[in-house]
């Protein structure tokens, strides 16, 4: 667990997303959830020996299964865009591990069958904000890589955790994505209103400005690749190919290779049938 700055704290061991926490006087702000229920817990664990308060609100910054399939064990009340639970209403309450390949990553684990997904009960449209302190922690939509994506804001602090908008040393998941939305949220990060601010993403910890053009020069290219596709009409599976090519941006461990490449193949043909 690594602390971010007074009270703000990040983790990045777990398989899934890297899940933050802030506490506060009155209660304690969960940013997503660890994936297994053995890690939810050990979570807890680190964060009351940090002095973390009982009381709990989960932030979910999107709908997707990484962060969001882990959040039972957190027994935390949840918050979220009114997109991401509609995203919820569409599933069954039990979750069933069917053999999926999206290139997520609790598609490489067993035993998560039988959990219940957590429904939001706070939502909002635009912005929200969580008062359990001097220092409020507000929570704003900003749209791209998800459906109901969102931010986690501490002003103040000068902190952002800014779920999938940038991954880093990974590919991003394309297949529900807007990417011209996705490339306005990439310009607020990079204009003067996010200057000093440290950016937590949840595929890859803390994101410099770097990376932050590097993700938008990736989006660029891609809808420049699959513009050139749809005008000649190409069957959605031609979009496959281009993975091979959109993936050598990124540098990572070999035993990842399988589960990246299967994550843009899967991203760009539905995002090409989508919007082709």
């Amino acid at each position: 667990m690594k602390k971010i700055k007074a009270d703000i704290y990040l983790e990045t061991k777990y398989p899934g997303v890297a899940v933050g926490a802030v506490l506060l006087e009155r209660g304690t702000v969960l940013i997503d959830s660890p994936l297994k229920p053995e890690d939810s817990r050990d979570w807890l664990a680190q964060l009351k020996k940090a002095g973390a308060s009982e009381r709990r609100v989960l932030i979910n910054l999107d709908a997707h299964p990484d962060r969001t399939l882990g959040a039972q064990t957190l027994q935390a009340e949840a918050v979220a865009h009114r997109d991401t639970a509609r995203q919820f209403r569409r599933r069954a309450s039990i979750f069933k591990a069917l053999k999926q390949e999206t290139g997520a990553e609790w598609e490489q684990l067993s035993g998560l069958s039988g959990l219940r997904w957590v429904m939001p009960r706070v939502l909002y449209s635009e912005q929200t904000a969580l008062q359990f302190g001097e220092e409020p922690v507000r929570i704003e939509y900003h749209p791209g890589p998800h459906p109901g994506a969102s931010w986690a804001l501490l002003p103040e602090a000068k902190v952002a955790f800014i779920g999938d908008t940038v991954s880093v040393g990974q590919p991003p998941f394309l297949a529900a994505a807007d990417i011209e939305a996705w490339v306005e949220s990439l310009d607020l990060l990079l204009s003067p209103a996010y200057k000093g601010y440290k950016l937590i993403c949840s595929r890859g910890g803390e994101a410099k400005a770097k990376d932050v053009r590097e993700q938008r020069r990736f989006l660029k290219d891609v809808e420049s690749r699959l513009d050139r596709l749809g005008k000649r009409k190409a069957k959605s599976k031609e979009s496959e190919k281009l993975a091979p090519k959109l993936i050598e941006k990124y540098k990572y461990p070999k035993k990842y290779e399988a589960l990246y490449s299967q994550r843009l193949k899967h991203g760009l043909k539905q995002y090409y049938e989508r919007a082709y």
